[in-house]
């Protein structure tokens, strides 16, 4: 099913889409450095999750419509 891109602000608002996409960099960042013992290492798949859910409801907050995309089954799933 086709998403009504004009309905989310990702697609329509730079500065929206700027928060977004440097929220999606930080979620990157946890995964890409889990188990390195860097400063960025969540150290646990359990604490990985629970800083992306805190990005998801940020993202969430900012644009709901492009949150259904990057979490079609909520943020738990």
């Amino acid at each position: 099913m086709a998403r009504d891109k004009s309905k989310s602000p990702y697609y329509t608002n730079k500065k929206v889409r700027g928060k977004i996409d440097k929220l999606l960099q930080k979620n990157s960042v946890i995964w890409s450095n889990i188990g390195t013992g860097s400063k960025e290492d969540p150290i646990t798949r359990e604490e990985g999750n629970k800083r992306w859910k805190t990005l998801a409801k940020e993202i969430k907050a900012l644009d709901e419509e492009f949150y259904k995309i990057v979490c079609p089954y909520g943020a738990d799933s």
